[in-house]
């Protein structure tokens, strides 16, 4: 039975929404466009009215909070900055780096939870997939950005260190990110995935010690 519906824009909304959530956790090969719609309670034919193709509708999830989040990422940063009066060490800049993730992740809702496990998803998807296009438009500039903020950390450091830095943080929050449940079994409970705080602490020391460490090598 479809939800009766007030306004065409309500539809277009239950079905992003439906998408979200399906995209995040079973990912964008393994969810239908009918899957989508009967979650959302629409028609079938309205997602091809709105969206047209599956690809066309991955894109507006993508995009629709991108905006918002890439800027609470960008305002982060430049807070530990302004804190730091322009000299944020690494240890800062990754907990102002990965402090929005962790905010919207655990009281930002459940559609900002759902998001935030999809990006991880977007992030961990070979590039030659053209769906995840919308995901590097987004967010690679932020990425950018990071990266030329953490080199100022240390000014000496081989460009290569600096990238092979980033590129072993941004493979852990991908991880973490998915509260796979990994740390919880080989624990026997001790410790949680969905501890996120905790990690981002944890994590920001532990990073910045490898990173000073790689860069001077």
């Amino acid at each position: 039975m479809t939800k009766p519906l007030k306004k065409n824009q309500k539809a277009k909304e239950l079905i992003l929404d439906a998408a979200e959530n399906l995209f995040a956790y079973r990912g964008f090969k393994g969810t239908t466009t009918r899957e989508i719609t009967r979650e959302a309670g629409v028609p079938l034919g309205l997602m091809s009215y709105y969206f047209g193709t599956k690809e066309d509708l991955y894109r507006e999830v993508i995009e629709r909070r991108s905006v918002e989040h890439a800027a609470a990422i960008r305002a982060s940063l430049q807070s530990a900055a302004e804190q730091a009066n322009g000299n944020p060490t690494a240890e800062m800049l990754i907990r102002a780096y990965f402090s929005p993730l962790v905010e919207r992740s655990l009281r930002g809702g459940e559609g900002w939870k759902s998001y935030i496990h999809l990006l991880s998803r977007a992030a961990n998807t070979p590039r030659n997939e053209p769906y995840v296009e919308s995901f590097d438009k987004t967010y690679v500039p932020v990425v950018r950005e990071f990266i030329e903020i953490l080199k100022g950390c240390h000014p000496d450091a081989d460009e290569e260190a600096v990238y092979w830095s980033y590129y072993f943080l941004s493979s852990s929050i991908i991880h973490i990110l998915l509260e796979s449940g990994s740390i919880d079994s080989m624990s026997g409970g001790k410790f949680r995935s969905t501890d996120l705080e905790t990690i981002l602490d944890k994590m920001a020391t532990f990073f910045a010690a490898g990173m000073q460490r790689l860069a001077a090598a």
